[in-house]
């Protein structure tokens, strides 16, 4: 609009203010007129178009008013849209290579035979000869071994050469056997593998890694406890090492000494691993602790957390493991408790800031949990004594030992479980045992009764896969005749 009247003032103002005559003067307003009247017929098209009502183009619009052409009028064509991508290029299909499973450890590496000859004639051809075994002894590497086997100096340089490429002989444990004949000889280095060198008539000795045939078993076992759990175990044929993990799990809550009454109930869940060769256990593997204690249920799930190994945590993401164990010392006997008594030597009643535990001299002492050490050395009445910071707020000591372990010194770094001396009967004493005391903020406290805090806890990010975990277990469990619950009766149903 504003352009419109612009256009008509300036038209007028030339008009007045040039000496020209009428006529020019005339045509000179029929031209602004013209141009107004066009300009006003395109303002108002616009309009009517954006109300959305049937207008005529600019075109017609020009010619309706006295045949003028549009001030801005072209014949090009509009521009036709871009063309779709996807349309404009045929479809190429492209190959794509699925990558090859890495292949199974298994197909890489050939297997072991019963024998070192069947493997010997299976990769070089060669018979055996006579095998022998032999020992590894203490101090004793491998080429002393292979001496004394009646190997010649250049056999024994080439065959260790050969292994030696293969596989580390540093820290071979003392007893290790090793097959051995004069055309090669085979060891384990670990559980499920055979570490063989040979002598082949083409290349000279060479060494190669041959897979066991080794088959894994679920074992569940359970019984009542009426007298010990060892016995209980023993009846249920637990392996031993399943056991000792047991009771390790177990003994951060429980007292096995002391809390166990009769009725009392176990059940485990472990892996059996079976060399199918020699038909021997080489290994087993707890998954689950369960103990029924005085109609209370304790259960503890072995789950890999993270790289850096396994815990043990219950149903609800909590760690088993607690600051301190309450026991640290395996199979003894409570010979005094917490508290006022009559003293063994004075004949006074004083007050027994500690529990003391019977055991026979030289059972070990383990550290009831990971800290650093104190003191360590002769203390007055106590004897050999060792006292070891946890933290800030806990710490252990344990008095009257016959020796204090190697390295646990004063500043020393030990971790909960480790043995740090020995039972004996130093100092002020009757018998052999070990004087046991735990300090809360350096106040001493009743070891058997003082509330211990649990460890770590799952991550959060975690707690999905570990209840699926869980679930697998329980019915494993189940299936196999565990301990039946109905609602929070806890008792042990016949099968």
């Amino acid at each position: 609009m504003r352009s419109f009247l612009q256009t008509l003032a300036e038209a007028g103002h030339r008009i007045m203010t040039k000496k020209v005559s009428c006529i020019d003067r005339a045509s000179a307003w029929l031209t602004a007129c013209r141009l107004g009247a066009l300009t006003a017929a395109t303002f108002f098209s616009g309009i009517i178009q954006v109300a959305g009502a049937a207008t005529p183009s600019i075109q017609d619009t020009a010619l309706n008013t006295g045949g003028l052409e549009p001030i801005y009028h072209s014949e090009l064509p509009l521009p036709l849209p871009r063309p779709d991508i996807a349309l404009a290029y045929a479809a190429i299909p492209i190959e794509i290579t699925t990558p090859e499973p890495r292949p199974s450890i298994e197909d890489i590496f050939p297997k072991s035979t019963a024998t070192l000859g069947q493997m010997i004639t299976q990769q070089t051809g060669l018979d055996s000869g006579e095998e022998k075994i032999f020992e590894l002894r203490s101090g004793e590497g491998v080429g002393k071994l292979l001496r004394r086997a009646g190997y010649s100096e250049q056999d024994l340089a080439a065959s260790i050469g050969a292994m030696a490429s293969k596989t580390s002989l540093r820290s071979l444990p003392v007893g290790l056997k090793f097959t051995v004949s004069e055309n090669g000889f085979v060891f384990s280095n670990r559980a499920g593998r055979d570490i063989y060198t040979l002598r082949d008539p083409t290349a000279g000795w060479l060494t190669l890694t041959a897979i066991r045939p080794v088959e894994s078993y679920l074992t569940f076992a359970h019984g009542v406890i009426n007298n010990s759990i060892y016995k209980a175990a023993a009846i249920s044929a637990v392996p031993d090492n399943a056991l000792l993990e047991y009771i390790k799990i177990m003994g951060f809550s429980v007292d096995f000494q002391r809390e166990i009454q009769p009725g009392d109930a176990f059940e485990m869940l472990y892996e059996r691993s079976i060399d199918l060769l020699s038909g021997k256990e080489i290994g087993t593997q707890l998954h689950y602790a369960g103990l029924r204690l005085s109609g209370n249920q304790l259960g503890f799930y072995r789950f890999n957390k993270d790289d850096k190994g396994a815990g043990w945590f219950d149903k609800n993401g909590n760690s088993a493991a607690r600051t301190l164990i309450r026991t640290p010392i395996a199979g003894a006997r409570l010979s005094s408790s917490f508290g006022m008594r009559r003293h063994p030597i004075s004949g006074y009643n004083a007050m027994h800031r500690g529990v003391d535990f019977s055991a026979p001299t030289g059972t070990p002492i383990i550290a009831a949990g990971s800290g650093t050490i104190k003191k360590a050395g002769w203390l007055g009445s106590y004897g050999r004594y060792v006292q070891i910071k946890h933290n800030v707020t806990y710490s252990t000591a344990y008095a009257h030992m016959s020796r204090i372990a190697k390295g646990i010194t004063p500043g020393a770094r030990v971790q909960q479980g480790q043995v740090i001396g020995y039972v004996g009967s130093s100092g002020r004493s009757t018998g052999p045992h070990l004087h046991y005391e735990i300090l809360v903020n350096n106040r001493r406290v009743n070891p058997l009764t003082v509330s211990l805090p649990t460890g770590e806890k799952i991550d959060p990010s975690l707690l999905d896969v570990f209840r699926r975990m869980v679930m697998l277990v329980d019915n494993e469990v189940m299936a196999n005749g565990a301990l039946r619950y109905v609602t929070n009766d806890l008792t042990l149903l016949d099968e």
